[in-house]
């Protein structure tokens, strides 16, 4: 029986970040799973031809992993996606995985990072500590997810949610594209009293959006539309991949996946 463990992601241009994020992701799982080849695809061909152009670094779309895997008689496979949920990305990924999954003896799906309600209770309780350190309490965490208007998921509304059921009433979540939307979370933030607010993404990677909706130079930026409200800012430009805790997520999930 050949075995192997394909880390599944959407990807990102950044090369820094990408290490310290998809790549820490993919070599805790490799270490979880040391009998496994290890394989990566992308899931984003933009981000796929960027890199192969800038960098010269060829990456895998999942069907051609996926079809490289069976023809190297591959019999026995875990796929563990790297995404933050169960949105367009991972059901498109799904949807391919499904495709090829006669041709494996086994294979088994892990799932995304808040995929159910005990990851984002998880989630909540650690993410306050993780941005902010010892002193979570002296500071808003004002965070940034992608969201989606075409495919919305509710993943950051529940995350909210469970923030607000431990009584955590320091961290606001809001999105790019969806719900909650920059102004509710910017309109809690006010409410809350603060005037010291971290910034930080709530993304797997810190790619474009954290680089420059969230910390650029331009007045539509979150940082400088909140310094605009008066509120004393700093930016934390770390992707929750960089968090050895949501690494360990990963890994768990990926030790749980289920058969396909």
């Amino acid at each position: 029986m050949k075995k192997a463990l394909l880390v599944v992601s959407f990807g990102t241009s950044y090369p820094d970040t990408r290490e310290r994020t998809i790549g820490a992701i993919e070599k805790k799982l490799g270490e979880r799973f040391p009998d496994r080849e290890a394989r990566r695809a992308w899931t984003s061909a933009f981000l796929i031809r960027r890199v192969a152009k800038a960098e010269n670094l060829v990456i895998d779309t999942p069907e051609e992993a996926l079809e490289k895997l069976a023809a190297d008689g591959v019999t026995d496979l875990i796929v563990q996606p790297t995404h933050l949920s169960d949105g367009y990305e991972n059901q498109r990924m799904l949807d391919i995985v499904r495709q090829y999954a006669g041709r494996f003896e086994t294979v088994r799906v892990g799932r995304p990072l808040l995929a159910t309600d005990e990851d984002r209770d998880f989630a909540a309780q650690i993410l306050p500590r993780l941005c902010l350190g010892k002193d979570a309490k002296e500071r808003a965490l004002f965070l940034m997810g992608h969201g989606s208007e075409k495919h919305p998921v509710p993943v950051y509304e529940q995350l909210q949610e469970k923030l607000d059921e431990r009584g955590t009433d320091n961290v606001f979540v809001g999105t790019v594209e969806g719900k909650p939307a920059f102004e509710d979370a910017r309109r809690r933030l006010k409410e809350s009293g603060h005037r010291k607010v971290a910034l930080a993404p709530l993304m797997i990677v810190a790619g474009d959006h954290a680089v420059n909706d969230m910390a650029g130079y331009g007045p539509d930026s979150w940082k400088n539309r909140l310094e605009a409200d008066g509120y004393e800012t700093e930016v934390i430009m770390a992707g929750l991949g960089e968090y050895e805790p949501i690494q360990e997520m990963f890994v768990r999930h990926a030790a749980e996946a289920e058969t396909f």
